[in-house]
């Protein structure tokens, strides 16, 4: 009964409170030729008055950490500024922002060296279906709805009435409690909920230097541009920064998964083999459709 008791309080602050924190695991299959890729990343749903920020973790954690650092050498004065690129297990580097009371939906996302926000123009269309089950401790109810090339169900729960949930997904009577698509190669389910104080930025003011691998204010694009610089940089992932890298005086030191590298060559060659590898580890992504 505590437990009970405890849980509808908890709605309540969901609800009336400024701040409050979803969290998800996510678990995916990045690659579809292997299917014991599955992985798994802790993401969150901050939500306030004004609407909510979906994001992982680990990459916040990690972000944060970078924009400290680059703090701390631009305060000492330093000309050469070290930029740090250790992936630590992030998978999901996205994030997806939704503007409350209309629903509209923005994927940030970095392409190479540059950060875009994506106007998302696409709703999920639910099909609430009839049948209910309990999801820890929520009694949840079954929707589905195609979405960027692939079939989800969905199961909500009105017990906490947010019609939002992770990732670019809403507009349900009730908070999202999982989410998964049929194949089987992308399932996000709740795992706590928790009262939050105003989460903090990890944008940096570099003074006009432009540093590899920090967060910067995105470029603004519709889906249809995205798509378009999504297939370029699959074509040659090294442009941005060749084209970094060939300005006058540019001077770049990168560390990559511990390694420092200098040489604008070999920086070029590092990147694009990673990339490369990267791009044939992850052909499956959460839309097939972007």
């Amino acid at each position: 009964m505590k437990k009970i008791t405890a849980l509808f309080l908890l709605f309540g602050l969901m609800v009336s409170a400024q701040n409050n924190r979803v969290i998800y695991e996510y678990t995916f299959r990045p690659d579809s030729s292997k299917t014991d890729s599955l992985k798994t990343e802790w993401m969150y749903l901050d939500i306030s008055k004004n609407g909510s920020k979906y994001y992982s973790k680990k990459a916040f954690e990690n972000d944060s950490i970078v924009a400290e650092s680059i703090k701390k050498q631009m305060a000492s004065g330093s000309r050469n500024i070290a930029v740090s690129r250790q992936r630590n297990g992030i998978e999901i580097s996205y994030e997806v922002e939704k503007l409350y009371p209309g629903y509209q939906t923005f994927l940030t996302a970095s392409i190479g060296n540059d950060s875009y926000k994506v106007a998302e123009d696409r709703t999920p269309v639910w099909k609430i279906q009839p049948e209910k089950k309990k999801i820890g401790e929520f009694m949840a109810q079954k929707a589905v709805t195609d979405f960027a090339g692939r079939s989800w169900e969905a199961w909500f729960t009105p017990d906490v009435p947010i019609q939002d949930g992770p990732y670019k997904f809403s507009g349900l009577p009730g908070l999202i409690v999982s989410v998964a698509d049929r194949s089987g190669s992308h399932s996000i389910e709740l795992k706590g909920l928790k009262k939050i104080t105003q989460t903090s930025s990890t944008e940096v003011d570099t003074q006009g230097r432009d540093l590899p691998f920090t967060r910067r204010k995105p470029i603004e694009v519709n889906r249809k541009q995205y798509a378009q610089k999504l297939k370029q940089y699959e074509n040659d992932p090294v442009q941005g920064m060749r084209e970094l890298l060939a300005r006058p005086n540019s001077k770049v030191k990168i560390n990559m998964n511990g390694k420092e590298i200098s040489d604008p060559a070999e920086i070029l060659r590092t990147m694009e083999r990673n990339a490369r590898e990267e791009i044939a580890r992850n052909n499956n992504k959460i839309e097939l459709e972007p």
